[in-house]
């Protein structure tokens, strides 16, 4: 078995607007402050690594974690108008790779706390927005550190 590092470093998150004409001058921002990491684990004979929005971390398949080295969620900060409601855009499966000393593995099943489009900004015009997703090991990955970036979008309904 080899032990592999695969983190996101950097989640790179890009903010959208789209919104009626009669609120042209409105905008919706989005801020990384913390990166989705998946920690550190043993590749095995194949399989996954999924963080959970609340950083909770399993493992699929042959995969074995090493608990000395936990995960975390992708955390944003979503601002805006207040009380303003919003989607949000995560990436599609196979589109984001991580990149280090072996193969690339892919993230799928990206997840948001908010979802979709049921985001809404509090009174005082922010609110926390979690991303978590499922990191594909190959059977024998290199041993490493693996990284990548990503993009969410979000949208004012």
């Amino acid at each position: 078995m080899t032990s592999c590092l695969p983190r996101i470093l950097a989640g790179v998150a890009l903010a959208s607007m789209v919104v009626p004409a009669s609120l042209a001058q409105a905008s919706v921002a989005i801020d990384n402050v913390q990166s989705l990491s998946f920690g550190s684990f043993v590749a095995g004979n194949s399989g996954s690594v999924t963080v959970s929005t609340n950083g909770n971390r399993n493992a699929g398949g042959g995969v074995v974690l090493i608990p000395s080295s936990q995960g975390t969620a992708a955390q944003f900060t979503v601002s805006g108008d207040p009380n303003a409601t919003y989607t949000i855009q995560l990436p599609g499966n196979d589109f984001v790779s991580l990149k280090g000393s072996g193969i690339d593995m892919f993230i799928n099943n990206f997840l948001s706390t908010p979802s979709g489009a049921e985001g809404q900004l509090g009174a005082g015009g922010s609110q926390a927005l979690s991303v978590g997703g499922t990191l594909n090991v190959g059977s024998d990955q290199a041993h490493g550190s693996y990284s990548g970036t990503f993009s969410v979008t979000v949208s004012y309904n």
